[in-house]
């Protein structure tokens, strides 16, 4: 089973870069989606900031450590990984298996004399090198980019390993919104400035100071006025997160090696942990759990006597959470000690790890992951209320209930107001959706929450919707120049 090192809440998996290339193999024989990751300390920051990139990476098959500094924080949390592995070293390696082995690699973004100058350098290093594509799209927010096109060129190419080189988070997010149309492609690696590498635009830092974690050093020498901002900021972050969850670590204490039994309570499964959960305890936790999952309509975790866990284990719960997901289930902390809340929550990880003060709690409480849509229409106007967690896996129900309105209704208000998450997913799907029924003369307009107007705002969209403040007053009003708002601004 997967091995990961909880670092700020993301499972960064515990792989050397051989060991990697094997993992990229496999998931390419088992020719289904597969989205990887090489995440830096600007990776990690940016999601500290983002809710939907933690989500991502948690998400995301496989998480590699690219920098000493990951590396560095694995060993000061007490669960060191062998080393990093980063883009700019993996790449290289994973293009000369496409080429021993007939993969087919797809590269996408970058400048186009970029992307050119990288493609004919893999090719002849590997002169057997399949690459079926190689676009550089032009530059544009996220949901403003035309991704129809895009995808229909690389679904027709047929790769085996889509590169994407969009830049954090972007990268990640683009690959997201559309694993359902990339699901033929086993491996889509989002990879940075990894092209700028490949075509020697950007020279790496001498192999001594790659060894020390010094490249961040060579490469703010190369660049001081793009780079020393942002490296600033990482640095800050970065030690104010990690010190909180070492912290947080610290504070738990430590106690005897942890013993897990598990209980059958009614309908649910209930693992009761006793002492600390380490690295040794992991095989027998993921064997429970998965047992649990298969029979249970949630895993409970009953952590009363537990008073220790590593950033392993942390990293393990988090990976559970995935796998619970996926087949409707969730997993429920339950009885935590305070130590332990606060490690869980420092670490966001009670984003996807739902605490209860009790068992009987855990098992009478809803799904926290469900969105509520209740809907309601008079005459010629719909009023559709959205709560909870409006996401990418909820878009298609909203979808369809939308699309069902009759033509009759031509006032749609979507109240977002108890919308308590919100991704790109569904961001793209409301926007495809007021587009069209703009086209067709409706009205659509939007009451939102502060989370939901925050994401708009991030991906630039804020001005593609009407907003209003709930009571029927636009506050907002978006493209005043188009037939239809204008329209309804002189009524």
């Amino acid at each position: 089973m997967r091995q990961t090192i909880g670092i700020l809440g993301i499972p960064i998996d515990n792989l050397d870069t051989e060991a990697t290339l094997d993992r990229l193999d496999q998931f390419i024989q088992e020719r289904r989606f597969h989205q990887v990751a090489t995440a830096n300390v600007d990776f990690l920051i940016n999601a500290m900031h983002d809710r939907e990139l933690r989500q991502i990476l948690r998400d995301a098959d496989l998480v590699t450590p690219d920098g000493m500094p990951v590396v560095w924080a694995s060993r000061l949390l007490g669960s060191p990984l062998p080393e990093r592995v980063t883009g700019a070293d993996l790449v290289p390696r994973l293009a000369a298996l496409a080429a021993r082995k007939g993969y087919r690699v797809y590269m996408l973004g970058a400048r186009p004399e970029v992307a050119q100058q990288a493609r004919d350098r893999m090719i002849e290093a590997n002169p057997s090198l399949q690459i079926v594509g190689c676009v550089s799209p032009q530059i544009s927010p996220l949901l403003a980019m035309d991704s129809e096109a895009l995808l229909h060129d690389i679904v027709s190419a047929k790769p085996d390993i889509l590169l994407v080189a969009f830049g954090n988070p972007k990268q990640e997010k683009w690959i997201h919104l559309h694993r359902d149309r990339l699901r033929h492609v086993p491996v889509c690696i989002g990879i940075g400035g990894t092209f700028d590498f490949l075509a020697g635009r950007t020279s790496r830092a001498p192999w001594w100071m790659q060894r020390l974690g010094m490249e961040w050093l060579y490469r703010l020498a190369q660049e001081p006025k793009r780079l020393w901002r942002r490296y600033c900021n990482d640095f800050i972050y970065f030690v104010r997160f990690l010190a909180r969850q070492w912290w947080a670590a610290r504070a738990q204490g430590r106690g005897r090696e942890g013993v897990l039994c598990a209980d059958q309570v009614g309908e649910y499964t209930v693992v009761k942990v006793s002492g600390a959960l380490g690295a040794r305890q992991r095989s027998e936790l993921q064997r429970l759990a998965q047992d649990a999952l298969e029979r249970s309509p949630h895993l409970i975790l009953d952590l009363q006597r537990c008073n220790a866990i590593d950033a392993a284990t942390l990293g393990t719960l988090v990976n559970l959470t995935k796998r619970a997901r996926h087949i409707g289930r969730e997993v429920r902390v339950a009885s935590a000690q305070p130590a332990l809340q606060m490690l869980i929550r420092t670490t966001y990880a009670d984003e996807c790890l739902a605490l209860y003060a009790t068992v009987e709690e855990a098992q009478s409480a809803m799904n926290v992951g469900s969105m509520q849509i209740n809907m309601f229409s008079a005459n010629t106007a719909t009023i559709c209320t959205l709560k909870g967690t409006a996401d990418f896996d909820q878009a298609l129900a909203l979808q369809i209930r939308l699309d069902a309105l009759p033509p009759a209704v031509r006032q749609i208000d979507l109240d977002l107001r108890e919308v308590t998450y919100i991704d790109c997913g569904m961001l793209a799907m409301l926007r495809r959706f007021s587009r069209m029924a703009e086209t067709a003369g409706r009205c659509v307009r939007l009451s939102v929450s502060p989370i939901v107007h925050a994401m708009l705002t991030q991906e630039k969209i804020l001005n593609d919707f009407v907003l209003y403040d709930g009571l029927g007053a636009p506050t907002v009003l978006a493209d005043l120049s188009t037939p239809a708002l204008a329209n309804q601004r002189q009524a």
